[in-house]
């Protein structure tokens, strides 16, 4: 056989030999387990449970979630599948942190400590389906049914006794499941000290990456932007929230950004101002974003228009948007260094001003490591302090600790200084 292409025989072993290398690692389902402690509260520095009332004092936390995951076959129980559905779902979900026997006591010491002797297992202990909404993204939902009135109601009974009357929406990113959705807002709610209303939106992502680095599950990311969109109206128009603050996670940031920038489109004809008291968008976070930059481009204007905040983090090593620009081709990951200077220029030359990038690698030297990998932003506990503390607060980065760091384009921004952060101060 003639070898007419040896440059892409030798990239299609190396894809092979990566698919098996992830699928090997995926052959059984891990335990999920509590994130390490945010550097924040170890040893007590703070303690964020200390307001909660003794009943709210449990190792069960209550979050709601909105999924367009068709439900599956179940004999005792409600569950969720792979199956995109034309639907969405919504509920509430109860978080178990720990194992049967575990106390309060044991969650709050585990949750203060800085060494995680004793990993906490997380499940999901149960599912109560409220409502199924129909996924609109026209200007109105009109009459809410009593079942999707109910939803909203529990939602407006816990903003009147949180401290911080928000909502945060989050959105994974890709091979989770999801259980894995629902506890991952349970942790960064848990360590927020219980004090806003959590989200959890579960789209259809596989649990192996082969579906996304061959496609299907980037179109399942792409195919879910109109029921985040619909479930973001509808929090919107019939809850109290102040604000409605949006953390998505690498693949996720494919569906937030496509859901804002059709949320925008969908009411063109309002002005930015009313558009931005409508929604009452708070912070929005783009953590690790497996997006081609030139993509988020076309969509961050908007996106900048309808929220308060708009948040990037990056790092100068992270192997899985590696791994999705050389698989998959396309434009740099906006959640890498690599973009950094692109994305400076563009905001600049945009006249954009409510956006920050938070560079994790900058300063490495002065603190003697760097922050690296995909999921650093709920496992390095430097940079989950900040994620937290930004969902708590929404306050900006010199407010949260954080120091501007050397800007690499002086020239092009032509001394003007651009909210860069760095976390050598947190």
């Amino acid at each position: 056989m003639k070898l007419e292409n040896p440059v892409f025989y030798l990239k299609y072993v190396l894809f092979a030999l990566f698919i098996i290398n992830v699928l090997a690692g995926c052959a059984s389902k891990e335990q999920l387990t509590l994130m390490p402690t945010p550097v924040i509260y170890q040893d007590s520095t703070i303690d964020p449970f200390a307001h909660l009332a003794s009943q709210h004092k449990s190792i069960k936390s209550q979050i709601f979630y909105a999924t367009n995951r068709a439900p599956v076959d179940s004999s005792d129980t409600i569950s969720y599948g792979n199956i995109l559905d034309p639907v969405l779902h919504v509920g509430k979900a109860t978080i178990r942190m720990g194992d049967p026997t575990t106390e309060w006591a044991d969650l709050h010491k585990h949750s203060l400590s800085s060494e995680q002797i004793t990993p906490v297992p997380l499940t999901l202990e149960k599912i109560d389906e409220f409502a199924v909404m129909p996924v609109k993204t026209e200007r109105s939902h009109q009459n809410l049914t009593p079942e999707l009135q109910s939803f909203v109601d529990s939602i407006n009974s816990e903003l009147a006794v949180a401290v911080d009357k928000e909502i945060v929406i989050y959105v994974h990113g890709t091979k989770v499941d999801f259980a894995n959705s629902t506890i991952l807002t349970a942790e960064v709610d848990h360590f927020a000290g219980r004090d806003f209303v959590g989200v959890a939106f579960a789209w259809p992502s596989h649990q192996n990456i082969f579906s996304y680095l061959v496609g299907t599950d980037v179109q399942r990311a792409l195919d879910s932007s109109a029921s985040l969109h619909s479930l973001i109206f509808l929090l919107s128009e019939y809850t109290a929230a102040e604000h409605i603050n949006i953390l998505s996670y690498s693949a996720g940031g494919r569906v937030a950004s496509k859901a804002m920038f059709e949320l925008y489109h969908s009411f063109a004809g309002l002005d930015d101002t009313v558009l931005k008291e409508k929604f009452r968008l708070g912070a929005v976070v783009f953590a690790a974003a497996d997006v081609e930059v030139d993509i988020f481009f076309e969509r961050l204007g908007p996106i900048s228009k309808l929220a308060e905040q708009v948040v990037i983090t990056v790092t100068d090593d992270d192997n899985a948007l590696k791994a999705a620009q050389l698989y998959m081709g396309g434009n740099v990951r906006t959640g890498t260094i690599d973009a950094e200077i692109i994305e400076e220029a563009f905001l600049l030359s945009n006249d954009i001003k409510n956006f920050e990038i938070i560079d994790v690698s900058a300063g490495k030297e002065e603190r003697g490591f760097d922050i690296v990998g995909h999921h650093y932003w709920y496992r390095h506990p430097w940079m989950s302090s900040d994620i937290i503390f930004l969902m708590r607060t929404d306050l900006p980065p010199s407010r949260r600790g954080l120091s501007l760091s050397t800007l690499q384009s002086n020239k092009i921004l032509n001394h003007r200084l651009l909210q860069k952060t760095d976390l050598q101060n947190a």
